[in-house]
């Protein structure tokens, strides 16, 4: 039976195609790829598609082109650009298909993230779905709030660059609605005092699941985003350590992410929480350093174990100057407080090669891995370390 949304995707990156399959599939479409001109018509008419993401060059022709041939097979279905092109010619390529009357949906410039691939192909009854307070705790109540891992690269260990850790993101998996990204219920979650149970649940799977990966032999950590209001709790550090013991975890096996405006908040307060995490044996890392209002002086303050630089300023670093400056100052900071310093949102070759010739410790985003579901995670982990092994040599 034909499904009733259909996607064909027109690139020529494996990868790419990989990545948009995922999301698209786990949005209920059913997917064909082309990967060059020679394969467009044929596959276009015999999928009928409902919606087309378009790379603007491929072996043997180009978008403009498809745009034209597209324009006269009368073509109903939205059209998403995606290039690696700057945003000029982009620009010029919507216009073009508008001029020719197709539905340009929208466009996105390589890399990409999952959120804005989600935002702009979710079907239309998905993206209308805006859950409330009740939605949200009936799938804390039903276990739909699941962590996927994102792996997160050690470049400097002793047997060279590694996996040694991953992030676990908070994902919904709605039973009707699909797979639904943090933005649209980590609000939500913080302004109805819901973000407890949240961590709590992200906790507490994370821990079961490392177990599970131990036992098997895959040594990792798990780092474990903190919200703000938690860091508020003085009996948290308590109750976090009975709950990752009660599933056979140790606190050693987990960093614990707080954002630097999140711990300067009632900063009293969050050294006395903070210290006592550390001491019963958690790892800290500051989330986000460089976008908070913290002083140095509460920075050092605090029993931090790592920095981790936001990703606005490592995405910006090879265009922009002042990023750089920033990065190399955040790493010289962190080292001389005694921190490792981990950069985020490292998505292309050339980032990696400048944040490695920095001295910077670890590096996350998506040229290490995406994150995706535990039972992915193995896999995912062997191939990134051996990728990691190629460049070192």
């Amino acid at each position: 039976m034909r499904h009733s949304e259909r996607l064909l995707v027109v690139d020529d990156t494996p990868g790419v195609c990989d990545l948009i399959r995922d999301v698209a599939e786990d949005l209920g479409y059913e997917v064909q790829v082309v990967m060059s001109r020679d394969d467009f018509e044929t596959v276009f008419t015999a999928i009928d598609p409902t919606l087309i993401t378009l790379d603007l060059q491929f072996p043997g022709g180009d978008g403009v082109e498809i745009l034209r041939y597209l324009a006269d097979q009368g073509c109903a279905a939205p059209i998403v650009v995606i290039s690696g092109f700057d945003t000029r010619v982009v620009s010029s390529a919507m216009r073009i298909g508008q001029t020719h009357g197709l539905r340009m949906l929208g466009s996105l410039r390589k890399p990409f993230s999952i959120q804005d691939l989600e935002n702009l192909i979710a079907p239309i009854g998905m993206r209308t779905f805006k859950p409330g307070a009740a939605d949200l705790r009936e799938a804390l109540d039903q276990g739909d709030i699941l962590p996927f891992f994102q792996p997160k690269a050690c470049l400097v260990h002793p047997s060279g660059p590694a996996i040694c850790e991953a992030e676990a993101l908070a994902r919904w998996q709605h039973p009707q609605h699909g797979l639904i990204e943090p933005a649209q219920f980590i609000p939500l979650a913080e302004s109805t005092g819901m973000i407890l149970p949240l961590t709590w649940t992200m906790v507490e799977q994370s821990a079961r699941q490392l177990v599970q990966w131990r036992a098997e032999g895959l040594h990792l950590s798990v780092a474990v985003n903190i919200a703000p209001a938690v860091i508020q709790d003085l009996d948290y550090p308590d109750r976090l350590a009975a709950l990752v013991e009660r599933a056979g975890a140790s606190p050693e096996w987990f960093t614990l992410e707080v954002t630097e405006s999140g711990a300067m908040r009632d900063s009293e307060r969050a050294m006395d929480i903070l210290t006592r995490l550390r001491l019963k044996g958690f790892n800290l890392s500051c989330d986000d350093f460089g976008t908070g209002y913290s002083s140095l002086v509460q920075l050092y303050r605090m029993p931090f174990c790592e920095l981790k630089i936001d990703r606005s300023f490592v995405v910006d670093c090879i265009d922009q100057p002042e990023a750089r400056v920033i990065i190399r100052a955040s790493i010289e900071l962190g080292h001389n407080l005694g921190l490792t310093v981990c950069a985020e949102g490292v998505e292309t070759q050339d980032v990696f090669d400048y944040l490695h010739a920095q001295g910077c410790d670890s590096i996350q985003g998506y040229h290490v891995g995406y994150p995706v579901p535990a039972t992915d995670l193995p896999e995912l982990v062997r191939e990134a370390s051996r990728r990691l092994l190629e460049i070192e040599s």
